[in-house]
C-alpha cells in the first residue's frame, strides 16, 4: 500500500505541473519578447483564439478538480496506512509479550527447612496458588527452577552439592502439581545450584535471596 501511496503522489505531481505549464502558456522560446516585452502589443483575440482559451480554461478547471480530489484519495490512503502500521505494530507487541517466559511465583527458602527438600504445609499453601494460572495456559510448558546461595554443602547430606539440592527441592514442587492434576509431560524440572544468582552471595540477606524455586509458564516454543 505504501508503494501505491508514493505512485499516486508522484502523478498527482506530475500533473500539477502540466496543468500550471498549460494555464501559463509562456512562449518561453521568444526571446525577443523576453528582452523586449514593451514593444509587444496587445491584440484582440480572434474567436478561434477565445474558443481555445475557454476550452483550455475548462480543462484546468478540471484538471485542478482531479488534483484536488487524488489529494484528498491519498490523505485517505495516509490514514488508513498510519492504522494498519499501529495496528501491525500491536500485533508484534503483543505477540513477543505472549513468547516471553511468565513467573507465576518465587519460593523462597522458608519454605523449605535450611538444607532441606523436603515438602512443608507451607510449599503446598504456595504451590496450590499458582495451579490455576497453570490450568489457564495449557499450550505453555511448566518450568521449575531451583538455585541456592554459594556455600558449600556440609558433609553427611543426601546430596553431594547445591547443584544437587536445587534440583532436589525443584522436582518436590512438581510433584505437589501433579498431585493437582498437571500433566507431568508439561513440567521441566531444571537445577542451577548457585549459577545465577538475583542478589550478592556476601551478605545473609543475599544468600536468602538466592534461595529460591521459581515456577514460570513458558511458551511451548520457547527454549529454556
Amino acid at each position: 500500500m505504501r508503494n501505491f501511496i508514493i505512485t499516486i503522489s508522484i502523478l498527482v505531481y506530475i500533473l500539477s505541473g502540466f496543468i500550471i505549464y498549460r494555464a501559463l502558456g509562456i512562449p518561453v522560446n521568444n526571446s525577443y519578447y523576453q528582452k523586449q516585452p514593451q514593444s509587444v502589443e496587445p491584440k484582440d483575440l480572434s474567436p478561434k483564439a477565445k474558443e481555445i482559451k475557454n476550452q483550455l480554461a475548462k480543462e484546468q478547471e478540471h484538471n485542478q478538480a482531479v488534483v484536488k480530489d487524488l489529494q484528498v484519495t491519498i490523505a485517505k490512503l495516509e490514514d488508513k496506512l498510519t492504522i494498519s502500521d499501529k495496528a501491525d505494530q500491536l500485533i508484534t507487541e503483543t505477540q513477543q509479550t505472549e513468547k516471553k517466559a511468565k513467573i507465576l511465583a518465587v519460593i523462597g527458602s522458608g519454605a523449605f527447612r535450611v538444607g532441606q527438600f523436603e515438602i512443608s504445609d507451607d510449599l503446598i499453601n504456595i504451590v496450590q496458588g499458582i495451579v490455576t494460572d497453570i490450568m489457564a495456559s495449557p499450550d505453555h510448558h511448566v518450568v521449575i527452577e531451583g538455585h541456592t546461595d554459594n556455600m558449600p554443602i556440609s558433609t553427611g547430606k543426601p546430596y553431594s552439592d547445591n547443584m544437587e539440592l536445587s534440583f532436589l527441592r525443584a522436582k518436590a514442587v512438581a510433584s505437589i502439581l501433579i498431585n493437582y492434576k498437571i500433566s507431568p509431560e508439561r513440567i521441566f524440572v531444571v537445577g542451577y545450584g548457585a549459577t545465577r544468582p538475583i542478589d550478592s552471595n556476601e551478605t545473609a540477606s543475599g544468600r536468602i535471596n538466592n534461595r529460591r524455586v521459581e515456577v514460570k509458564l513458558t511458551p511451548e516454543d520457547k527454549e529454556f
